[in-house]
């Protein structure tokens, strides 16, 4: 048998091992038949859906997809209710580990839809890797900033010292260092974390990783998982040439006249979590009180009151409006900053949270 035979081998007995997750809520079974039916394509041997807490008439939608897909092929695991990315996504990976076949566990987004070649191109730079267990790979997608800014400014996907959402006047003499790695024609660039939406990792890691920490419930439940990875001796690894199309924007882009936190058709539970999230994650590289608090301070005079030029106006035009959001981002800070798990905001009665 030739190399290249036996390469060729290795790599499709790879694929037949991952088991790709993916986790939905709300109604969006038209965008989970894509990500499904994309996954399998690209010669996953199984897709784990998580049904987090769908109405009655989505989850007979979604019960449906083994029949259609196969049952040896897709399985379904529904949630009483919306527990949010970071029990919807512990749900599925636990579920993806339990099963014996599974050697690779490939996280996607209900919206994340992978290019044909996105996984072989995984499977081939683990290989070349060595196929070592603490190398988790991410596949690229070309609309996340952060991954942009990696590959293209070298900018690391990380936490800086006694920063306050990535922001630190001390960055220009933060010096951090990004590896890369080519071969064959393949870019990888490394990473501290990384979010679920192409993360693809050996499911032995768990061992030593754990589980998403469903503490969070939503936002940067993702980064927590990948940064216990790394800070545990493994290795994470942004593959520029394995691709994901996201089919939906994220709720933080396009352009408006206000930051996202203060847009009151985000409602109060998606800047709430990302923002007592990120501050409960960033508190781990936290070594100067005072400059955190400057580099808070500046973060939301600058970044959030003054994101554009009409923002100004715009508080002075509907003062008791941004007040109530101001003291929703209050909150959010002083539970962050006391490790407060507190996430009654995410049930009350009439509203069903989103899940990532």
């Amino acid at each position: 048998m030739s190399t290249a035979t036996s390469e060729q081998q290795a790599d499709q007995a790879t694929l037949s091992q991952t088991c790709a997750v993916t986790v939905t809520y709300g109604s969006r079974l038209a965008l989970v038949e894509q990500v499904v039916q994309g996954a399998l394509a690209c010669g996953a041997g199984h897709v784990v859906v998580v049904d987090n807490g769908t109405a009655s008439a989505v989850a007979a939608g979604l019960s449906a997809l083994p029949a259609q897909f196969g049952a040896e092929r897709v399985s379904v695991v529904r949630l009483p209710e919306n527990m949010g990315s970071a029990g919807g996504f512990r749900a599925g990976v636990e579920a993806a580990a339990a099963r014996p076949e599974t050697g690779h566990i490939w996280l996607l987004d209900d919206d994340n839809l992978p290019a044909p070649d996105a996984l072989t191109v995984l499977a081939k730079i683990w290989r070349l890797m060595d196929a070592r267990p603490d190398v988790a790979l991410v596949s690229f997608r070309p609309d996340k900033r952060t991954y942009q800014k990696l590959i293209t400014r070298d900018k690391p996907n990380s936490l800086l010292p006694n920063s306050f959402f990535g922001f630190s006047v001390q960055s220009p003499w933060q010096k951090q260092t990004v590896a890369h790695w080519r071969q064959e024609g393949l870019a990888c660039w490394s990473m501290d974390m990384a979010g679920y939406g192409g993360l693809w990792f050996h499911k032995d890691g768990l061992q030593k990783t754990g589980l998403p920490d469903a503490r969070f419930y939503l936002y940067f439940d993702d980064y927590d998982f990948t940064l216990r990875m790394t800070e545990g001796g493994g290795q994470i690894w942004l593959c520029q040439h394995s691709t994901l199309t996201d089919l939906e924007p994220s709720w933080t882009e396009g352009k408006a006249i206000l930051h996202p936190w203060l847009q009151p058709e985000n409602g109060l539970i998606r800047p709430y979590f990302s923002i007592r999230n990120r501050i409960i994650l960033e508190k781990r590289a936290v070594h100067s009180r005072a400059i955190y608090r400057l580099n808070r301070t500046l973060f939301l005079l600058i970044k959030v009151f003054c994101a554009t030029p009409r923002s100004v106006g715009y508080h002075l035009r509907h003062p008791v409006r941004m007040f109530r959001r101001w003291q929703l981002i209050r909150k959010a800070i002083r539970d962050g900053e006391a490790e407060r798990f507190d996430n009654s905001l995410a049930h009350p009665a009439s509203v069903r949270p989103p899940a990532g």
